[in-house]
């Protein structure tokens, strides 16, 4: 584990904050978005994935920040945009540097060398256990990927209090500090632009599709609200093996529409905006992106309780939670929403009021920043 400068009481300058983000690209804008009126940021985003989530350049920033896109692939300008990415963290001479742990090359190797120069990693793990089937994955080369990313970080975040005990379960010989660091809103319509109305009984299931995700459950439900006459319709959107391995029988169900395609961001956020629910069926998870973006558009989910889901959904009041893997109940919650007004309005009104207040990414920004200030051996300014 790294250790941390000599501290410094006097030292009145601004915090410097590297973030290194090959993945995760509007979740580390925003972020660096929120650290950026405490401190200088600079970000490092990978072009590729940049260029696929959501309109960076609609994001309302309150202060400005460095933002370098490089392209990170290992074909074409990657033998460039790799080194020259580290060049741009180390060049910056930052107090703290901060990556997301994915099981991938680039940041492994940009953790080995800054190892000896001795800078302080925080690192988030998404994924403190990986999925039971399919999503991050694990083997022997991953794993040694991950193990060198953990014993080089002096801070580790996690989404959740639940996450921070999966964490402790998986890497019981972590010796630095672990903190709970929220996954805030994503996907939040620019702020030029009204929230539209959702299309009544339009449910959306949205994501990558891998089979931890639930899918097949998800299909069961729906199933049942068509056997019970539950006016609804149900969107599937995203790609993954489980759109291949469920593709015949969503055809077959006439209130299904799959959509098995890449979704730009722009039809993504009139997805969520036209669902009067979004559907979380998981068998397990950690945190879920899909749930950030569905309360940034004030929509409210019906989810599995598993995993730090509960950390953020509470039962009745952003959202209704459901026994994973349980088609019954979920079918049972939807039905509840879609035929109940007034309980689909306060869900909604629940999820605006967590997407403002325990997923705003100023207070996470602000979560960290003693984190920040105890690696870097000074005194919060």
């Amino acid at each position: 584990m790294n250790t941390s400068a000599t501290p410094s009481r006097h030292d009145s300058r601004r915090l410097r904050v590297a973030i290194y983000a090959p993945h995760f690209a509007e979740y580390s804008y925003r972020l660096a978005s929120g650290l950026a009126r405490h401190c200088d940021v600079r970000l490092v985003l990978n072009r590729k994935d940049a260029n696929q989530q959501w309109e960076l350049a609609d994001i309302a920033v309150a202060k400005t920040f460095d933002t370098r896109v490089r392209d990170l692939s290992l074909r074409r300008g990657g033998a460039i945009g790799i080194p020259a990415s580290f060049l741009d963290i180390i060049s910056f001479r930052p107090d703290v540097i901060h990556c997301h742990e994915v099981p991938e090359i680039y940041t492994s190797r940009l953790v080995q060398l800054l190892r000896p120069l001795g800078i302080p990693l925080a690192l988030t793990v998404h994924d403190a256990i990986p999925h039971s089937e399919g999503g991050s994955g694990t083997s022997p080369r991953e794993d040694g990927w991950r193990g060198r990313m953990r014993s080089s970080a002096s801070l580790i975040t996690t989404h959740g209090e639940s996450c921070i005990g999966d964490f402790r379960r998986a890497s019981p010989h972590f010796k630095g500090k672990v903190i709970s660091s929220m996954h805030g809103v994503l996907m939040v319509p620019p702020t030029q632009s009204a929230v539209t109305e959702p299309e009544s009984g339009r449910i959306l299931f949205f994501g990558r599709m891998w089979a931890y995700k639930g899918l097949d459950v998800f299909i069961d439900a729906i199933d049942l609200l068509a056997r019970r006459g539950v006016a609804h319709e149900a969107i599937v959107a995203g790609r993954g093996p489980e759109m291949t391995r469920l593709g015949g029988r969503m055809e077959a169900m006439p209130t299904v529409k799959a959509i098995n395609a890449y979704i730009s961001p722009k039809e993504t956020g009139r997805l969520f905006q036209s669902a009067t629910v979004v559907a979380l069926p998981y068998k397990d998870a950690s945190q879920s992106g899909v749930l950030a973006s569905a309360y940034g558009n004030s929509r409210p989910v019906v989810a599995s309780a598993t995993g730090g889901i509960p950390d953020v959904v509470t039962d009745g009041v952003n959202g209704l939670l459901v026994p994973p893997g349980d088609a019954a109940a979920l079918a049972d919650a939807l039905e509840r929403v879609l035929t109940s007004k007034p309980l689909a309005a306060a869900l909604s009104d629940g999820a605006r009021e967590t997407a403002i207040g325990l997923l705003n990414w100023d207070r996470i920004a602000d979560g960290l920043l003693p984190s920040y200030y105890k690696l870097a051996g000074r005194t919060v300014s």
